[in-house]
């Protein structure tokens, strides 16, 4: 992570609690659930697109990557809780909805791992293919 992503991901926390305190001003809405409300929203609504468009999708230019992150975040997230309640029988609760989320970005984060690794063993393969071929 870069020192400029950084820097938007450290404004996008203060903008989540800017919007929480207004919310609370104006709508006499507790502070703290308020602050649950807009952070629950990013965590729904953006994160799990933007993992997937963090690691898959690297050329592209913020203004993508973030519509990019909005559209793969709904349709994962309608698609991963309706899978595990109708075929895992999860209920659809709040905490189970967190965990589903949860584990469908760290599946995607193990399957790029995964994928790095059989591409570096698939280069190493081929530069030892190489040499062998060299030799004789």
């Amino acid at each position: 992570m870069g020192k400029k992503e950084l820097e938007a991901w450290i404004y996008v926390a203060l903008a989540a609690i800017l919007i929480a305190a207004i919310a609370t001003l104006f709508f006499k809405y507790p502070f703290l659930a308020s602050l649950r409300a807009v952070f629950g929203l990013i965590y729904v609504l953006f994160l799990p697109g933007y993992v997937i468009a963090r690691l898959f999708f690297k050329d592209i230019d913020w203004i993508e990557k973030a519509a990019l992150s909005l559209g793969l975040s709904i349709a994962l997230v309608i698609l991963s809780v309706m899978f595990s309640n109708m075929l895992l029988k999860i209920p659809i609760t709040p905490l189970t909805n967190f965990f589903v989320i949860l584990s469908v970005m760290i599946i995607t984060i193990l399957v790029k791992t995964y994928q790095k690794q059989v591409i570096l063993s698939l280069n190493k393969f081929r530069f030892w293919q190489k040499n062998k071929s060299r030799k004789k």
